[in-house]
Parts: C-alpha cells; sequence; structure tokens
C-alpha cells in the first residue's frame, strides 16, 4: 500500500505540474510576443518550480502517508462498527418478529393499561376541577365581601358628604347678619390674641 500511495503522490505532483507548465507558458509566449522570449528566465521558473515539487514531495510524504494509513484504519474500524450495527438491527428485526407472533396479546395488554391509565387521569381531572371551582368560589366570595365593603364605604362618605351640606345650609338660613358680624369679631378677635 505505500508503495502504491507514494506513486499515487507522484504522479499527482508530475501532474500539477504539467497543467501548471501548460497554462503558464501561453502566458509566457503572449509575453515574448511583446518584448521577444527570455529563454532563461523561463528555465529558472521550471528549475524553481521542479525544486518546489522536490521538497513538497521529500516533506509531505512521510505525514501523507500517515494520514493516508490512520484514515484506512478509521475505515476500518467503521466498518467493523458497521457490521456490529447490522448484528444487531438484525437482532433487534428477529425480536420484533417475535413480538408480531404475540401481538393480540400485547394488544389487549396494551389496551386494558390504557383504559386504566385513561379512568386514573380521568379522576385525577375531576380531582383537580373541583380544587379550582372551590378555589374560584372563594375568590369571587373574596372579591364580592370586599366589594360590599367598599360600598359601604363610599355610602357613608356619600351620606356624610350629604349630611355636611344640609347642615351648611340650615346653618346660612338659620344665621342672621347679626349672627354673622358677631362671629366675624370673635374671629378677628382671636386672631388679635394670637399675634
Amino acid at each position: 500500500m505505500k508503495r502504491r500511495t507514494i506513486l499515487g503522490l507522484l504522479l499527482a505532483c508530475m501532474t500539477g505540474g504539467a497543467l501548471l507548465l501548460a497554462f503558464a507558458f501561453p502566458a509566457i509566449a503572449a509575453e515574448a510576443g511583446k518584448q521577444g522570449v527570455n529563454w532563461k528566465d523561463y528555465i529558472y521558473r521550471i528549475i524553481n518550480f521542479a525544486i518546489l515539487i522536490f521538497l513538497l514531495f521529500k516533506l509531505l510524504r512521510k505525514p501523507l502517508t500517515e494520514f493516508l494509513e490512520k484514515r484506512h484504519l478509521q475505515v476500518k474500524e467503521e466498518l467493523q462498527k458497521a457490521r456490529e450495527l447490522s448484528e444487531a438491527a438484525e437482532k433487534t428485526y428477529q425480536e420484533a418478529q417475535q413480538r408480531l407472533a404475540n401481538m393480540d396479546k400485547e394488544i389487549q395488554s396494551i389496551r386494558e393499561q390504557m383504559l386504566k391509565e385513561v379512568e386514573e387521569e380521568k379522576k385525577h381531572l375531576m380531582e383537580e376541577a373541583e380544587k379550582k371551582a372551590a378555589l374560584m368560589r372563594a375568590q369571587a366570595e373574596q372579591e364580592l365581601t370586599e366589594e360590599m365593603e367598599q360600598l359601604k364605604k363610599k355610602l357613608r362618605e356619600e351620606v356624610a358628604l350629604e349630611a355636611l351640606a344640609l347642615a351648611e345650609r340650615l346653618v346660612r338660613k338659620s344665621i342672621t347678619p347679626e349672627d354673622q358680624k358677631r362671629l366675624l369679631d370673635l374671629y378677628v378677635q382671636q386672631l388679635g390674641r394670637l399675634n
């Protein structure tokens, strides 16, 4: 495998170099048409490229072969895992086939279990609804009591204001101009004592 990998890398590098030269040559020729061909520069470029390819081959050969070997082992492990998963799936399939054979019994068992769960859930929901209804009743009674208290308080305030207004009207009707003068004198005397 190592020999085949190295040959593949060498072939890839050579192909890449040939493609690069194939694409670079028309550009160089087009440039040469304007100024004349500088073959010395062209040969230096080819030599530099060949050195680059050689160095890349020398430096990357070992890490690349190690990578490919690791990848090969990884693929082998994944194939093994896939076989194991396939065997597990086959076992599960066989178990499913056995369960299908006993399906009537399982269906009846499941049906009984579901009916039992439905009854329990129904009972639970009824209890929950009764609790919520009781809580709502208690809240409504509390709100009604608070509203009644507020209405009573408001009614008392209105009655007090009406009584005050009535008393004021009665006082205005019953007070004479002489009473007003006497009250004003009394008020002025009290103010004089305060100062």
